[in-house]
């Protein structure tokens, strides 16, 4: 059984700022505990619900944007006990570990076990899980997505990026795809996804469940429930917002969603 929990909805600079929508990013259970992109927010949420961070084995982080990053030095602290325990792996792409903009101390990452950079085409493993990174094309050039093989069956996180050709791709087997969708049609900007793109993207991989998350102030405040009701009618696909607490129970017949 692979258990998935929201600890939020939101992304970009206004969302994260008035936390609207939270911007937790999300953990994953197969055996071993992820969380991915711990966006602001992330460590209290993880409180809130029941998902203690000092039982992490690893963060992963799709580029080093804040609202996907900001608690990624606090969850160290939290996995390694407070730096008293050498443990866990810190994967992420290229801007994460050598970028200037230093978004993970250096006293942190002396904490770990491991720090592996995670390329496009590259894959890793945490405790049995495969993970294959998956490219983006977004303002960190470095950013990628992630596509999880679980014990049952692949599930994908198409991070933030611009719509291109090949992005399907890389997802095209995955049961549930976690989709950053950060404006609605008529507001499209460079390096995003919007609700066009949403559909197209929906319509060729065709998941048992499409999760919304990453939305931004505009998409919000154009009501994102008539959206999800204009992408589903339009592709079939199940849809659903990864609102704070939700959790998805995956096993390999079925999909269950809680409210």
């Amino acid at each position: 059984m692979v258990k998935l929990t929201f600890l939020g909805s939101g992304g970009g600079r206004f969302m994260t700022i008035t936390q609207k929508r939270c911007t937790g990013g999300f953990v994953l259970e197969d055996g071993v505990r992820m969380h991915i992109d711990p966006g602001p927010g992330a460590l209290v949420k993880s409180w809130e619900n029941d998902l203690d961070p000092r039982e992490l084995d690893a963060i992963m982080l799709s580029h080093c944007h804040i609202d996907h990053s900001n608690d990624a030095n606090v969850l160290i602290e939290a996995m390694t006990n407070g730096g008293t325990k050498k443990r866990g792996a810190l994967i992420g792409s290229d801007s994460i570990i050598n970028s200037d903009s230093k978004i993970i101390l250096q006293r942190y990452l002396d904490h770990l076990q491991r720090v592996e950079i995670l390329k496009p085409g590259e894959k890793t493993e945490v405790g049995g899980v495969e993970v294959l990174g998956t490219p983006s094309i977004h303002s960190d050039p470095s950013t990628i997505g992630f596509k999880f093989k679980t014990s049952a069956g692949n599930i994908s996180y198409i991070a933030d990026t611009q719509f291109f050709p090949d992005l399907t791709k890389w997802h095209d087997d995955s049961r549930v795809v976690i989709l950053c969708l950060t404006r609605p049609a008529r507001f499209r900007i460079p390096y995003h996804l919007n609700t066009v793109d949403a559909i197209k993207i929906a319509n060729v991989i065709n998941p048992e469940l499409l999760v919304v998350t990453h939305i931004g102030m505009k998409l919000h405040m154009s009501g994102i429930e008539n959206e999800i009701k204009d992408l589903e009618e339009k592709t079939g696909v199940n849809t659903m917002v990864a609102s704070e607490g939700r959790k998805l129970l995956i096993n390999k017949n079925s999909i269950t969603k809680s409210l």
